[in-house]
């Protein structure tokens, strides 16, 4: 630990310890929130109201201490609580997979080295647990935060945007297009490797779906009748070639992503279409769509189907 120690100021007060969720959940809802209000989707609300919430039920408190998701550190000065990181497991394809999460300074206690105490702390975390990769993702103009995971031994990996479909779509406002239909199967061996390159192998394991699933055949009728029975899926096509395709799982949350699949040569009209359809049909869902895509990528295409950017985040990864 002393070699942790020499990174911290020496005019800093305090101490790290682990999370103890009975006692902090609640500090350290109100923390993330001061930290990440400017760009806090729905989700976020949420997620901190749920740490709200649960920090008053001490039943599911009780059970949540010991469940790995609720693992972390904090920073605790004169009983106040001042920093916080979250640590959150995965595993895919036999791998140990970490995401270091909700790294957060109370703005009087930044630029003390609290920060970079807290991230070693959860880096040295995971190694005793067998990380095989460790992951955190960061705004893309914060650039002290981007400066310290490199020097922690971070790598940028991706840059990824995430579009927020800005409201209720109005049924007037959906385009009539002839060229787009539900999937076409033969069309699926171009969406596939589409997808792959939209949504890279890499970050497979954080929420994504296993592509295979949706592959035309027996295998794709199974998961739909055993694994998720509602399953949309559009496709956008021009000159009888593929231009683009959507995939609609529903989710038991409020907010649903939608995967997109898009050529390079697809225009911005026929893609915002494909957008604009999606919206029209699961309007009556009454969810909140989304869409996570390679940053800078079709941006004219989402504003024109009314999505709105949410914010831009880089994937840094440090492999062990």
């Amino acid at each position: 630990m002393s070699t942790l120690g020499t990174s911290l100021n020496q005019a800093t007060t305090g101490k790290i310890r682990p999370l103890n969720a009975i006692r902090d959940l609640l500090k350290v809802a109100d923390l993330v929130e001061l930290c990440f209000h400017h760009n806090m989707d729905r989700e976020g609300q949420r997620y901190v109201q749920q740490m709200r919430t649960a920090s008053k039920d001490r039943h599911f408190l009780s059970w949540a201490s010991n469940s790995l998701p609720l693992r972390g550190y904090v920073w605790e000065d004169q009983k106040e609580i001042v920093g916080n990181i979250s640590i959150i497991p995965f595993r895919k394809a036999k791998k140990n997979i970490f995401l270091l999460a909700n790294i957060a300074v109370h703005p009087d206690y930044r630029r003390k080295g609290i920060a970079r105490l807290l991230t070693q702390k959860g880096m040295d975390h995971v190694r005793k647990r067998g990380s095989e990769a460790m992951w955190v993702q960061v705004e893309e103009d914060n650039l002290g935060a981007i400066k310290l995971y490199e020097e922690l031994g971070f790598q940028a990996r991706a840059l990824r945007t995430t579009w927020d479909a800005a409201s209720q779509l109005q049924p007037k406002e959906a385009l009539v297009k002839s060229n787009i239909t539900t999937r076409v199967a033969h069309f699926w061996p171009q969406q596939y490797q589409l997808l792959k390159k939209a949504y890279a192998e890499e970050l497979s394991w954080y929420r994504m779906p296993d592509w295979e699933n949706f592959r035309p055949g027996i295998k794709y009728w199974l998961y739909r009748i055993f694994v998720e029975n509602d399953v949309r899926q559009w496709a956008a096509q021009k000159d009888g070639s593929f231009q683009a395709g959507l995939i609609w799982i529903q989710t038991r949350t409020r907010r649903a992503p939608l995967w997109l699949a898009a050529a390079p040569d697809v225009d911005t009209e026929t893609l915002a279409a494909l957008l604009l359809h999606a919206r029209f049909h699961l309007a009556s869902q009454n969810r909140e769509l989304y869409i996570d895509y390679p940053a800078g990528e079709l941006n004219a295409a989402f504003e024109e189907a009314g999505f709105i950017l949410r914010r831009t985040l880089l994937w840094m990864c440090a492999d062990e």
